[in-house]
């Protein structure tokens, strides 16, 4: 498998961007891709953003074992650096279809002007292993013991008004510390380790691998925070926009029904993530053998995306509550 840097039209602005092509075979080979619209196999291309994280590596079995081109499609995946938020200029342009993302990125840009659809369930948070997702992690000399010790503290998010924030907020709240007192940076996971152990935040929201970066460091885990605040059925979804859902609604069913074969094979066939994770994301082969992977489901939780909707007003992230019937896509 071969990953080729390349800068994207809209993500070159944004930073960095590792682009994953399916082909036809599904391999990542950095070879050209076709013309927009379709292949020389005659699949529909489709370009799928995505953020580092191992759902990289998901995605590419997905493609591997061909969900995608049963149903006609030859998909890109397009990892960007940070959060999904970033890629949100490229969706609105039309340079992705669709793209991986908290609800939060949905709703908080729908109260913006965009019109932005979730169009089906991704990754819920597993509540039996803690380290399946992200949460929040501090170094080996750490006082903090709870969300609540977060009180008064630094704590780096991956995006500043997103599923970090009001998720530890509302995790703080629940446990009971004063959620307005906790003190938000912007960084992403891949810097939190070395930010911790610089001494330069208290504590870090991160994902696998990152996360085992600081725990195998003497750290520990110190929050749940996102099933502490009641948000993991639907941690991570599909989004696409307005434009798309409406004007091709063909190309949105055929690749949801790809999703929704694909996702359940990938929870019962996780060793085949821990496989692909070296290649997808550069992971060290023997921390991709004990990474713990999150619950792949296509299913979308009105009742979830409702509260994600109420704790972005409730923390201010938003002064208008979005309106979940919109955003959520009806096939």
């Amino acid at each position: 498998m071969n990953i080729k840097k390349a800068h994207a039209a809209t993500v070159a602005a944004l930073g960095l961007a590792l682009t994953l092509s399916g082909c036809a075979s599904g391999s990542v080979d950095g070879s050209t891709p076709e013309a927009a619209g379709s292949t020389s196999e005659g699949l529909t291309k489709v370009t799928y953003g995505i953020f580092p994280s191992n759902t990289v590596a998901a995605m590419q079995v997905a493609i591997d074992k061909g969900y995608f081109k049963k149903q006609g499609i030859d998909l890109e995946l397009v990892v960007g650096a940070g959060s999904s938020a970033a890629q949100l200029p490229a969706l609105a342009s039309g340079e992705l279809d669709f793209m991986l993302a908290s609800p939060v990125t949905a709703l908080t840009a729908t109260t913006q002007g965009l019109d932005v659809r979730i169009v089906e369930g991704v990754t819920q948070n597993d509540p039996k292993i803690v380290e399946d997702s992200t949460a929040v992690v501090v170094g080996a000399s750490s006082t903090i013991k709870s969300a609540r010790d977060l009180e008064g503290k630094k704590v780096s998010v991956n995006a500043l008004g997103s599923i970090g924030e009001i998720g530890i907020r509302e995790a703080v709240a629940k446990d009971g510390g004063d959620p307005k007192k906790v003190a938000f940076v912007q960084l992403s996971f891949p810097e939190v380790a070395a930010q911790i152990e610089a001494g330069q935040i208290d504590a870090g929201m991160a994902g696998s691998p990152f996360m085992q970066q600081v725990v195998s460091k003497g750290g520990r885990v110190v929050s749940d925070f996102i099933q502490e605040a009641g948000l993991g059925s639907n941690e991570l979804v599909t989004i696409s926009s307005g434009k798309l859902v409406e004007g091709d609604s063909d190309k949105v069913k055929r690749f949801t029904a790809a999703m929704k074969e694909a996702l359940p094979f990938l929870t019962e066939n996780n060793d085949l993530i821990r496989d692909a994770m070296p290649a997808a994301l550069g992971t060290d082969p023997a921390a991709a053998k004990k990474a713990q992977l999150s619950l792949y489901n296509p299913d979308i939780s009105k009742e979830t995306i409702q509260l994600f909707a109420d704790l972005l007003v409730k923390y201010g992230i938003v002064s208008t509550k979005p309106d979940v019937d919109k955003v959520i896509w009806k096939p």
